[in-house]
């Protein structure tokens, strides 16, 4: 198992920009112009301590029917969180509208999961595999599974009325598949 913390996140503000579009907030008439939005994800990503545990387990493995998105040669769990800075964050900054919070910590979440799957697809490819399309894990007897395997208080991160502790944390799953002859060739 490896764990990484304290990384570099940054918030693209053009990602959280279309993350706002999708959900239907207009960050110019919240008070949030592209400069008073670049600042506030510079601030924002100064107070998250985003952390992640990740490995990879074989076949067979007891917990794979549970946890592994498709069957495969071995799968991957990671699990990320950004901690409680954010919280704290989000009651220092009154002036940002509250349809925004869950998209910055859905967005460092995604970033933090994006970090630990491309160093996971680096270890796929050497061994010629390619990994599966990232799957979240949300079901209380695979969050537990994940935590136990991966040790979540590593990270801080624990089970609570079948959800993960803090919240701002997630698990995903990705299945390491053989690439085809057929596309290692071209």
């Amino acid at each position: 198992m490896r764990k990484i913390r304290g990384f570099k996140l940054s918030l693209r503000p053009h990602e959280i920009r279309r993350r706002a579009k999708k959900a239907g907030l207009d960050l110019e008439s919240a008070g949030l112009p592209e400069p008073a939005l670049d600042a506030l994800l510079e601030r924002a990503a100064k107070a998250l301590a985003p952390g992640v545990l990740f490995d990879t387990f074989g076949h067979p493995d007891p917990d794979q029917p549970i946890l592994s998105p498709m069957p495969g040669l071995a799968y991957s769990l990671v699990l990320a969180s950004i901690g409680d800075g954010f919280l704290l964050f989000r009651v220092r900054e009154p002036g940002a509208p509250e349809a925004l919070w869950p998209l910055l910590e859905e967005a460092a979440l995604d970033e933090c999961v994006r970090f630990a799957a491309g160093l996971l697809a680096d270890e796929a490819e050497k061994d010629q595999c390619e990994l599966s399309p990232l799957t979240a894990l949300s079901g209380a007897a695979s969050l537990e599974a994940v935590l136990r395997k991966l040790d979540g208080a590593k990270l801080g991160v624990g089970l609570r009325e079948g959800r993960l502790s803090p919240a701002a944390s997630l698990a995903v799953s990705l299945s390491w598949l053989a690439k085809s002859k057929a596309k290692s060739r071209k």
